[in-house]
């Protein structure tokens, strides 16, 4: 099986991180990249090819998630995104679905959960 490219798009250093180190435990995955503006994310995927984008749902520089999803989707348009919020899972299950996104996964998730919601995504978007 092919190694899963993830790149992250958090503000919190500690958040990047913790996922790079729980996501690429297994050796399926690796962390190409990790962002900490939405900017930053769209110039990133436009020169890193990327399978999956964990993307925070509250950052700075993002008064609007839709902007940004459509913004990666124009330009990374095989890019997987599965959001992942401090959101109560409801709130969040609900902006997946509005801004069309492959998946969510909660902040608090357990490490096998969030390594199990990439490898969804990226079937997603492989079937």
């Amino acid at each position: 099986m092919a190694t899963i490219r993830v790149a992250v798009c958090d503000d919190a250093r500690a958040v990047k991180f913790f996922l790079r180190q729980v996501l690429e435990e297994e050796g399926d995955i690796e962390v190409v990249a990790a962002t900490s503006t939405g900017e930053e994310a769209v110039e990133k995927l436009a020169s890193c090819p990327t399978d999956v984008l964990l993307l925070d749902l509250v950052l700075p520089d993002v008064p609007e998630p839709a902007d940004l999803v459509a913004r990666i989707r124009g330009g990374s348009p095989d890019t997987a995104i599965l959001l992942i919020s401090n959101m109560p899972p409801f709130s969040l299950e609900k902006e997946a679905e509005r801004l069309q996104a492959e998946g969510w996964m909660p902040k608090a998730a357990k490490p096998a959960q969030l390594r199990d919601a990439v490898r969804a995504a990226m079937d997603v978007t492989t079937s």
